[in-house]
């Protein structure tokens, strides 16, 4: 039942979005009025039903007589569960992921402001549904959250937002009503919405940034698993599956998009990019993420069906996760100040080990092994039982110029083009020259002629005057075509 608080924060924010556009379903980033830096971002999921009520409370019957030190004690622990899975995070580039939500109207009425809030592979209906101690079922009443204009017009708009803490159908004691805040930089609940700090700001999200990790080959790499399809926009090239491991530790990939083509949601890639600026690489989000349904028939825990649902049929070892769980423990003492019990539901990296996108030992793009604890949220990884060097084919861009490779422009590589132009070299040969860097004047035909040399020697041998002697003669370097 890790769901309640949670998935109240979620409300909060997609219907937040909601009302940056009347009616609509869609994307949203949830910005905080008097913290104006600070945006509510999904961290975690760890809230848990029973914990509050069995525990921190000291169980369902204490709240059924609307015990005072009961229902304190259940909001005390609620908020520190929110705290966990809830940050406030500085984003503005729009690259915390968690602070996306998917904003679902719940009916076509127009003055409707019921919304499910979809995000990071849960959903508000799903967190808020749930079971204590497998026997009695707590559906909260208004699990659509409420919102409230407070001021302004436009993107100026300000908003409140409320959720009744309330079980329907079942005689359990009114926790009250409560509104998100922003207790300077830490998320949290209030019973009052009249400071500027109980108020937001909705941006529809229309594109989030990716920050790239890892520059080879002229090229920028990361990784990426979220719920949801993307658009490869600006600067992002494409986007990869790895689909096996040679006995050799080559990694064998499959494009899944090329810029301006989607990757499925729910699908974990490696993505190629041509800038190392998070601002300047753009994903376009598409369509509703998917999400893991409740599960009626389970009642131990109120627990939701497993779900690893992805529309990519392809084969992919790619593997990730939406949550970091890197808080480690959670301890909490019990309503009587005596002893104290542990909340906590870290995952840390086991066998087989996790390898993260890197470069190699021998210096080439590959999965390296990771380190630390945890596994960073929204990125994706490959697990691996063997012993080789795990890289991909992907190549060095060579400078133009470099025919030989050896990592210098000088005359060596003016011959090797010569002798490409009259044929006594080939591609693949024994000369094992870089026909690519041979096109120095990178002309749009690509052929390999006189003009590249001609360009090689006066980009890179020749000395080029002085303004100061710019009056005397000039030199001119003559190559005959039938050398």
């Amino acid at each position: 039942m890790k769901k309640y608080i949670c998935s109240l924060t979620l409300l909060f924010l997609s219907s937040l979005s909601l009302f940056a556009q009347l009616g609509s379903t869609g994307f949203y980033r949830f910005r905080n009025v008097q913290n104006t830096g600070d945006y509510i971002s999904m961290a975690n999921e760890k809230f848990n039903y029973y914990t509050i009520i069995g525990k921190a409370a000291g169980g369902l019957s204490k709240l059924l007589f609307d015990n005072t030190n009961a229902v304190n004690r259940a909001f005390e622990v609620t908020g520190r569960y929110l705290q966990t899975d809830i940050h406030m995070v500085a984003d503005p580039d729009c690259i915390d992921l968690g602070s996306i939500i998917y904003a679902k109207k719940r009916n076509d009425d127009s003055q409707s402001y019921e919304y499910n809030l979809i995000g990071q592979g849960t959903s508000l209906l799903t967190l808020v549904t749930g079971y204590y101690d497998g026997k009695v079922k707590l559906t909260f009443k208004n699990r659509y959250i409420k919102i409230e204009k407070a001021s302004g017009e436009g993107a100026a708009s300000k908003y409140t937002a409320e959720i009744e803490i309330k079980a329907e159908g079942n005689p359990i004691a009114n926790l009250g009503t409560r509104y998100f805040v922003d207790d300077n930089g830490t998320f949290a609940v209030n019973s009052s919405n009249s400071a500027e700090n109980a108020k937001w700001y909705i941006e529809p999200v229309e594109y989030f940034n990716v920050l790239p990790e890892v520059e080879f080959g002229g090229k920028y790499y990361t990784t990426m698993y979220v719920p949801f399809a993307f658009t490869l926009g600006d600067n992002v090239s494409n986007a990869y599956a790895i689909t096996g491991i040679g006995e050799d530790g080559l990694l064998e990939k499959e494009m899944v998009a090329a810029n301006g083509e989607t990757v499925p949601a729910g699908t974990p890639v490696l993505l190629e990019c041509s800038s190392n600026v998070a601002s300047e690489c753009k994903l376009i989000p598409v369509d509703e993420p998917l999400f893991t349904a409740p599960d009626a028939t389970v009642t131990d825990a109120g627990a939701p069906a497993a779900s690893t649902a992805t529309n990519y049929t392809g084969a992919n070892l790619l593997k990730g996760s939406y949550y970091c769980n890197q808080d480690g423990n959670m301890t909490f003492s019990t309503p009587s100040g005596t002893s104290s019990f542990n909340a906590n539901n870290f995952t840390a990296p086991t066998n087989p080990q996790k390898y993260v996108i890197g470069i190699t030992e021998s210096g080439k793009l590959g999965f390296v092994k990771a380190e630390g604890t945890a596994m960073p949220a929204n990125k994706a990884w490959l697990e691996y039982t063997g012993t080789e060097e795990l890289w991909l084919p992907f190549e060095e861009e060579a400078k133009p110029g470099d025919v030989t490779g050896d990592g210098n422009v000088d005359m060596a590589d003016a011959l090797a083009i010569v002798e490409i132009i009259l044929g006594q070299a080939v591609e693949g040969d024994e000369h094992d020259y870089n026909f690519k860097a041979a096109n120095v004047n990178e002309d749009e035909e690509g052929k390999i002629t006189i003009a590249d040399v001609v360009a090689l020697l006066s980009k890179y041998l020749l000395p080029v005057p002085s303004e100061e002697t710019t009056d005397g003669p000039s030199a001119t370097f003559m190559i005959d075509p039938g050398i």
